[in-house]
């Protein structure tokens, strides 16, 4: 369907002269002849009683002749100062615009070749009219008032051909050459040439500071006062004599059509027949066409009957472009918009059909549509609470997405592929959903339909609004019960997803997506209820321990650590992960839970050593983790520990034991003696007075010398241990008191033996005596900065009395202690409740302390005397 924009309809089917110009003001109409006469005729536009249509009648109202016995080449009316302009033979006249009486005694202006009005003028005088006159070398700005014509401005230029003006610019078509003037600077810029033999200069504004020029090639160029091109050119055909833009259009005229060109796409719109086709003009919104000898205008179509002409015809980007071009002419912003976003929403539907589905979600989506107007196109997606009606007048003929279709499978699919996105898009667009509860559930339906692993996605971002019994079904018809497990799970019905989750473990019921029994105990940690965890626990264990044990560590419900051990008594290596969990991460300091894992630990390691077939990095793997324990756990109890590792080889774990009873001796006795294992005894040292005083240190390294320096039970002199001895006071001269090492040592022994520790024991003593040297100096120092601040405050200040009953205005409490604030305003506070010392907590007053003692306010920090 061929858009209509114009109707063509006569007003003056034949003159008594042959028409060269014309030109309208409202109801006037005035026509230039060959020779020299011009005729002023009144239009009168009426409706026809029987046909509804528009009719003119034209009325003769002045004729004049202006005696030059030539053309009359150009005519423009000033209707704000009742004048109208011809040129004629070089002359440019002023007459009367009603009567045609020439103004002054002859032509205003000589030489001209042609000219124009400054349709956007510069000059806020409503009764001044801004001219551009072209001359042979020249154009001049000029001024038109009622009387007289006024001399502004004259710019030296190539003889202009055809002219146009907008603001401070003039295009000019010269000599096969188009330029552009600054009349307020002077600066020129060339545009493009042209055929003077072949192309007419046509010249016509268009837009602020936008000129429409005649190309080479029938093109019609577009070009900005700044000599660029914003918008494409315009492919028309030869023989123009005229042209005109009538918004959002530009029309041309030949000797036997008027042709519309779009200015929004630049693509012919419309042809008419015209035979005889001369000049073409739009005078305020009134289109006349001529030919030789009659008038004839064009009545524009209204732009909504246009855009809904282009919506019938499936021309969507026209429609769309022309209503945004349209600048809302004879209706409300508010009719405006709403007509603009119904536009949308029908490109939407046209583009959903179509197949162009990224094109129908933008037209949606500025349209604002009803979500429900898109989803009640695809049956049973809207759930069956939801009363809904579709808009009228309606947005598309479809009963239904298989209609609009034509029941092709293959695009009936691509189209709910395209609604799930919409309807996603939508909900991630961060704007309000009106309907949020009919886009969800359309989603896990056609989801569910679809077999989509996106579904389980969906449900996991959570915030679900949707139909539950209607999804459920959906899911439970399409076999997507983990997806049904984890909507339920989503919606706060923990005991229903369980149900189904319990289900597919027992395969009663099946789907591909479930993961296992991993997917039942991560909906059961879900639970705060302990009842229902216990409900489901001896099932899960039963199947897999190590996922049962992970729904005591990690549920949400409160649970009884002895009930669960209890329970895990079956399964060792799950009450063993258990007993960490309690300990390693609950930190839990029960004696019972601490000395059951070390008893675990313990018989592991019994097992191992009685096992033959133990490699020794597994032994070794169990007895560092029992030696791990021992040492970093302080709560369990060593009887019951000692009692199971009597009779074993575990001598350095019987030495922890020890050290955790405070029996250093006998520990460090059985390291030294029975093991030899002196880097054992060292380490333990070590250990055992990790965060204590120098004292305990010393004694505990002292007992180790004391072992290393006598003979074992039953031994003699000669087993004494004197070279992991004299190691040990090299190593650890720091860590022991020199007046206790020296009474151990034997008297036998020299002094080169032990000069190496005497050595370093008297550097550390004297590091130690002027590290407390330093110390006590800066105590001294500070004591007396306080002393020197106190004074200043007692000399400046006086003394501060401190009544009983005074009160801290902050917190209302007496001062029990001696320290106070008092501000220069008489407000007392604790220093803790004044964060702020310079700032009155009471008033808000801000004192500056003054550096140079003068009687500026300050505030103060005191000790009560």
């Amino acid at each position: 369907m061929a858009l209509k924009a114009f109707d063509l309809v006569s007003v003056l089917e034949r003159a008594e002269l042959k028409i060269e110009c014309l030109e309208a003001s409202g109801n006037d109409l005035y026509l230039g002849s060959e020779d020299s006469t011009v005729v002023h005729y009144l239009v009168e536009e009426r409706t026809h009683e029987s046909t509804g249509k528009i009719v003119y009648s034209t009325n003769k109202i002045s004729q004049k002749c202006l005696g030059t016995k030539k053309t009359v080449s150009q005519l423009k009316t000033a209707s704000a100062l009742g004048r109208l302009m011809a040129l004629s033979d070089g002359n440019l006249y002023l007459l009367e615009s009603d009567v045609l009486n020439t103004i002054g005694s002859g032509p205003k202006i000589k030489n001209v070749t042609v000219f124009c009005v400054n349709e956007n003028p510069n000059i806020m005088d409503p009764f001044t009219v801004q001219l551009c006159v072209g001359k042979r070398r020249c154009i001049q700005i000029c001024s038109l008032h009622e009387d007289r014509v006024s001399l502004l401005k004259e710019l030296s230029t190539p003889e202009p051909v055809n002219i146009a003006m907008d603001g401070s610019y003039v295009c000019i078509a010269g000599q096969g050459q188009y330029c552009v003037f600054n009349i307020d600077s002077g600066a020129s810029q060339d545009l493009f040439p042209y055929d003077p033999a072949t192309t007419y200069p046509h010249v016509k504004r268009v837009a602020k500071e936008e000129f429409l020029l005649a190309g080479p090639g029938n093109l019609g160029m577009f070009v900005t006062a700044a000599g660029i091109s914003e918008r494409p050119p315009i492919q028309w055909t030869d023989g123009i004599k005229s042209l005109s833009y009538y918004h959002p259009y530009i029309l041309t005229i030949t000797n036997q059509f008027i042709r519309v060109y779009s200015l929004i796409d630049q693509q012919h719109k419309q042809t008419l027949n015209f035979s005889g086709g001369e000049l073409l003009g739009n005078f305020d919104g009134q289109l006349y066409v001529a030919a030789n000898s009659c008038i004839s205008c064009l009545m524009p179509q209204p732009w909504t009957m246009q855009v809904q002409t282009l919506m019938d015809s499936e021309r969507v980007e026209e429609a769309v472009q022309l209503a945004e071009h349209s600048g809302a002419i004879g209706m409300s912003q508010e009719q405006y918009h709403q007509l603009c976003r119904t536009l949308h929403q029908r490109a939407g539907f046209i583009k959903l059909v179509q197949g162009f589905y990224y094109q129908a979600q933008e037209y949606f989506i500025k349209g604002a549509v009803d979500v429900r107007e898109v989803i009640s196109l695809y049956p049973g997606l809207l759930p069956t609470t939801v009363s809904f009606m579709r808009a009228q007048p309606p947005l598309h003929q479809f009963a239904d997405i298989a209609q609009a279709m034509h029941g092709d499978q293959t695009k009936i699919d691509e189209a709910k592929s395209f609604l799930i996105n919409f309807l996603i898009h939508l909900r991630g667009s961060g704007e309000p959903i009106t309907y949020r509860m009919e886009v969800d559930t359309a989603i896990i339906k056609l989801q569910a339909e679809k077999q989509s692993p996106d579904l389980l996605l969906f449900l996991e971002s959570g915030d679900i609004v949707c139909n539950l019994p209607e999804c459920a079904e959906w899911l439970q018809k399409h076999k997507q019960y983990f997806a049904l497990s984890k909507l339920y799970r989503v919606l706060g019905d923990l005991e229903k997803s369980l149900e189904v989750l319990t289900q597919l473990v027992r395969e009663e019921i099946k789907d591909t997506n479930f993961g296992g029994i991993q997917d039942l105990v991560d909906c059961l940690i879900c639970s705060a209820d302990a009842g229902v965890v216990w409900r489901y626990a001896n099932f899960i264990l039963d199947r897999d321990a190590s996922e049962g044990v992970r729904v005591f560590m990690e549920t949400q419900a409160l649970l009884d650590p002895s009930k669960v051990l209890q329970t895990l008594q079956r399964y060792p290596q799950a009450r063993l992960t258990f007993l960490h969990h309690l300990i390693d991460t609950k930190n839990l300091q029960d004696e019972k839970y601490h000395t059951e894992l070390v008893l675990y630990y313990v018989d592991e390691a019994v097992r191992l050593m009685n096992d033959k077939s133990t490699s020794p990095e597994e032994l070794e793997e169990a007895r560092s983790k029992l030696q791990d324990l021992l040492t970093s756990s302080s709560h369990y109890q060593p009887q019951p520990v000692l009692a199971r590792m009597k009779g074993t080889e575990l001598h350095v774990e019987i030495a922890a034991v020890y050290g955790r009873l405070g029996e250093h001796e006998k520990a460090l006795s059985m390291l030294v003696h029975q093991l030899k294992d002196f880097a054992a005894a060292e380490q333990y040292c070590i250990a055992q007075s990790k965060g204590a005083s120098n004292t305990t240190k010393s004694n505990i390294f002292l007992i180790l010398l004391k072992i290393y320096l006598r003979p074992p039970p039953g031994g003699t002199e000669d087993d004494i241990e004197l070279a992991p001895a004299i190691e040990l006071l090299s190593v650890h001269a720091g860590d022991l008191e020199v007046s206790s090492v020296l009474s151990l040592l034997p008297p036998n022994w020299s002094l080169s033996i032990v000069h190496h520790y005497l050595r370093a024991a008297l550097r550390t003593s004297m590091h130690q005596s002027r590290i407390k040297r330093i110390q006590q100096t800066l105590v001294r120092s500070e004591n007396l900065q306080q002393k020197f601040i106190l004074y200043k405050l007692s000399r400046d200040m006086g003394p501060i009395p401190l009544a009983g009953n005074r009160i801290c205005c902050v917190c209302n409490r007496g001062f029990n202690m001696c320290e106070f604030l008092i501000y220069p305003n008489g407000v007392m506070a604790h220093p803790a409740c004044a964060p702020n010392h310079s700032v009155c907590p009471l008033t808000g007053t801000v004192f500056q302390v003054s550096h140079d003692n003068s009687s500026k306010e300050r505030t103060s920090s005191h000790h009560a005397r």
